[in-house]
């Protein structure tokens, strides 16, 4: 019996996950690297509201003290359709 609910619940963890089109902006934040203030995100390249993507990534930087964005290159997600995306947050060089 517990491996069942164990089973089930693994299974709802990965469906929610997943669905990144039924969310406003087909898009979702799936993971974080605090040590080198990274954020993953997986969207929807058919139907990802771009610019609220990138404001959410600004405002998860801004909450961490950073003014600066840099996208790093989207790669196909395991998930088919999808693809991800990593964002560092960093400071600005000012003169």
């Amino acid at each position: 019996m517990k491996k069942i609910m164990t089973g089930a619940l693994a299974l709802a963890v990965l469906l929610s996950v997943g669905c990144t089109s039924g969310k406003p902006g087909a898009f979702e934040k799936v993971g974080e690297d605090p040590a080198v203030n990274s954020v993953l995100y997986r969207f929807d390249p058919d139907k990802v509201n771009k610019t609220a993507m990138e404001q959410d990534v600004e405002h998860y930087c801004e909450e961490r003290g950073f003014d600066k964005v840099e996208p790093i290159k989207p790669q196909e997600s395991r998930l088919p359709g999808l693809m991800k995306a990593w964002y560092q947050c960093n400071y600005s060089v000012k003169s």
